[in-house]
């Protein structure tokens, strides 16, 4: 007669490698589990730590470009040709950014037209944790040519750039006849 402690370990031995294996399966699907938990967290943590390492200047600067390539012909080929930040504090203790400079790409025929100004606007207040850019412009080439013609600040010289661009490295624009 047989053993019935051998029987039972002669008959749980092809039991035991299949579960052995199904135990290495769940650690499988457990590495799969863990990795697709995992991957958003660290992107996410990844974007967080981005932003908070470029902090309001560098946002202001994603937002400006991102808006100023939706102005372009051809997004692809902008090129800021230059660019300085002002920054200031208004009554409320907020920060307010603004970016200034020349942006250029590509016209219809395929080269670049040689520049246009721009200038952003945007918004940091410590107080509520919140960022905004308010606005972008770029300036119309046509209205300030016509402008220096009769002696005038374009409309983009008066309301935007020496509203928002100068400090004391960039002085005021001044109209000058036949400039």
């Amino acid at each position: 007669m047989k053993d019935p402690s051998q029987a039972s370990s002669a008959q749980s031995s092809p039991g035991e490698s299949r579960l052995g294996s199904g135990k290495r399966g769940g650690h499988t699907l457990a590495w799969v589990v863990g990795i697709i938990v995992a991957l958003p967290v660290v992107l996410i943590a990844g974007i967080y730590i981005h932003n908070k390492a470029i902090g309001p200047v560098g946002w202001a600067q994603d937002n400006t470009e991102k808006a100023l390539r939706e102005h372009m012909k051809d997004p692809g080929s902008m090129v800021i040709r230059s660019s300085y930040v002002v920054q200031k504090t208004d009554a409320k203790g907020n920060q307010l950014i603004y970016i200034c400079g020349i942006v250029d790409g590509k016209n219809s025929f395929g080269g670049y037209a040689g520049g246009t100004r721009f200038a952003s606007k945007s918004e940091y207040s410590k107080a509520l944790d919140t960022f905004d850019t308010w606005s972008v412009q770029i300036e119309d080439p046509e209205q300030e040519r016509s402008a220096r013609e009769v002696g005038m600040l374009s409309g983009f010289d008066s309301v935007y750039w020496n509203d928002w661009c100068v400090d004391a490295s960039h002085p005021a624009i001044v109209a000058s006849k036949g400039g």
